[in-house]
């Protein structure tokens, strides 16, 4: 039976819940701290530089003024930290691409299996770290990141409403990517991003409905200083399987799949 409205999958994903919050909660900040704090969702970021000789010039008055003012031990002190804090930021960065899609495929599996009453614990976080999980996770994180991170900004080249546009019907269009890396071992990056589209057809405002419910909790956890999304998250994200799984069921029953070789 489908389910219609955003509080019936609230309500399913409390049932779910029942008795499991506190590894849930568990399970969902170590998450989150793996993949930075982010929403699992792709990010890409473009910068131009329309006019380098003032830069250049600004560059030069900067560096001229820090010379004369302060000390030359102070500025190689500040150039080591920057230099060091830098070195440190990209590293981290770089780990965080590389967990994000491994962690947020086996984050989708836990919850996948916590709705549906199976036994759920950390060893579906870490169930993608083998080499070819690792690889075909990352691999499809980066796709995603490179395709919504591109158009995204070609659209605001062109106008600001169509970009924003783009970025929410990209995202929303592969939102299922990791749910179905994690429910289709078999599949290969590229497959689950072209299923995770077609799954969406007609889709994406009913998820941007189920998540746009959660306002009020959001707003509640900002109160807390950040501690009740600690449980707004697991609570979301278990709404979200269940979603997932509804749809699947919908779409692979309906022969709506694409019967291609999953490479």
């Amino acid at each position: 039976m489908q389910l219609l409205y955003a509080r019936e999958y609230r309500a399913a994903a409390r049932e779910s819940l029942r008795g499991r919050w506190p590894m849930a909660v568990l399970v969902g900040l170590v998450a989150s701290i793996l993949t930075g704090f982010s929403a699992s969702e792709p990010s890409f970021s473009i910068k131009f530089n329309f006019n380098i000789r003032k830069d250049s010039d600004l560059l030069d008055e900067f560096t001229h003024a820090l010379y004369e003012n302060f000390p030359p031990e102070l500025i190689y002190f500040l150039s080591t930290y920057i230099a060091i804090v830098t070195v440190i930021s990209v590293i981290i960065g770089i780990i965080f691409l590389i967990l994000g899609g491994p962690i947020s495929t086996g984050y989708a599996q836990y919850n996948m299996r916590l709705v549906s009453r199976e036994e759920a614990g950390f060893s579906d976080l870490f169930s993608q770290f083998t080499p070819s999980l690792i690889l075909r996770s990352f691999l499809a994180n980066l796709i995603q990141a490179v395709i919504v991170g591109v158009a995204t900004a070609v659209g605001l080249l062109l106008f600001v409403i169509p970009g924003i546009v783009l970025l929410f019907y990209l995202t929303y269009s592969f939102s299922m990517t990791f749910y179905i890396l994690a429910d289709h071992p078999d599949y290969g990056p590229w497959q689950a991003i072209k299923e995770s589209y077609r799954m969406m057809r007609g889709h994406k405002f009913r998820l941007f409905a189920l998540e746009f419910s959660f306002i009020g909790w959001w707003i509640l956890a900002a109160l807390t200083c950040g501690i009740g999304s600690l449980f707004v998250s697991p609570y979301e994200n278990a709404a979200k399987a269940i979603f997932y799984l509804e749809l699947a069921g919908d779409y692979y029953n309906s022969g709506a799949a694409n019967p291609e070789i999953h490479y």
